[in-house]
């Protein structure tokens, strides 16, 4: 029998519904998820690794929406503050 954990799923649903539940928090604790915000936090939940903040960054600049430092540092703070990403010390990256 398959692990439930390791069986085939439509990603781009998974991302979707995590997305939807990250508005829906944020608008319950009057937080803003911001179109920078939300990108951030759809780049971590399509990559199947650890990002680190550069790594973020250049995604961001490539897509037009930031190529500062604080832009990436930022999103990503308000998304660990929010619980909806988690900093990794020992990589100095972060996950969805």
């Amino acid at each position: 029998m398959t692990d439930p954990a390791f069986a085939r799923h439509d990603h781009a649903a998974c991302i979707h519904d995590a997305t939807v539940a990250a508005e829906t928090a944020c608008r319950s604790s009057g937080a803003q998820l911001t179109p920078v915000r939300r990108r951030v936090l759809e780049l971590l939940l399509e990559s199947h690794r650890a990002l680190g903040a550069y790594d973020v960054l250049a995604r961001l600049d490539a897509e037009g929406l930031g190529s500062q430092p604080p832009v990436a540092y930022r999103a990503l703070g308000f998304l660990v503050d929010q619980g909806l990403a988690h900093r990794i010390e020992r990589l100095n990256a972060f996950v969805a």
